[in-house]
């Protein structure tokens, strides 16, 4: 008796150098395992200051300002959290991959996994603007390829719904390319004035909530 042979259903598959389809489970889970990591990573640069704990530890916590380990903790867990907004925000109108939006992706994450380190550097840097000019560069790489990702998606890639509004993608757009900017601007703050381009990094979150609400108005 010949053997029962299931017959391939050559309509569901690509060749294996296409690399492309509609299963975007395992980017997300990639992606979303990378974002979690980088968030839960960011506790290990919160060291207990050493030696005279009582007056040491009180300027830790409770006189800590904008140039203080906690500060660029919270902060930096809540830019991870925005930079996860908008990478899951955009993904819910991408319907498929291909390679390119697998790479581009990839590109992304390495600035995401690299977060927890620029946050020890910004630590590290004692006054000096170093701290704040690589932080502020690995943001501005972030949102450069996300930006990428979301222009090759909506444009060349045509990953998207055919019947996306203009609307809609304008507002994605100036979405993307508002974070990097912000952070364009607080480069030269921070070589003239160092320590004072965080005040200048809070404007993401300001201009993120007025394209929502100009959007929706």
């Amino acid at each position: 008796m010949e053997a029962d042979e299931t017959p391939i259903r050559s309509d569901r598959l690509e060749a294996p150098w296409v690399f492309r389809g509609q299963d975007m489970s395992r980017i997300l889970a990639l992606s979303d395992g990378i974002f979690a990591f980088a968030m839960t990573l960011l506790v290990l640069g919160l060291v207990l200051p050493t030696g005279d704990t009582g007056t040491k530890l009180q300027t830790y916590i409770v006189d800590g300002n904008l140039d203080g380990p906690l500060f660029a903790y919270v902060f930096t867990f809540f830019v991870i959290a925005m930079w996860w907004q908008g990478h899951h925000l955009i993904f819910t109108y991408i319907r498929r991959f291909d390679r390119p939006l697998v790479r581009l992706n990839s590109i992304f994450l390495i600035f995401m996994a690299i977060l927890p380190f620029a946050t020890i550097v910004l630590n590290s840097a004692n006054g000096t603007p170093v701290g704040d000019v690589f932080f502020a560069g690995i943001q501005i790489a972030a949102g450069t390829s996300l930006g990428g990702l979301w222009w090759y998606a909506s444009g060349p890639g045509a990953l998207v719904g055919p019947n996306f509004p203009p609307a809609w993608r304008t507002y994605l757009n100036r979405h993307m390319v508002a974070t990097p900017v912000v952070f364009a601007v607080s480069i030269p703050v921070a070589l003239v004035s160092p320590g004072y381009a965080e005040f200048v990094w809070l404007g993401v979150f300001v201009i993120s909530a007025f394209y929502r609400k100009r959007a929706s108005s």
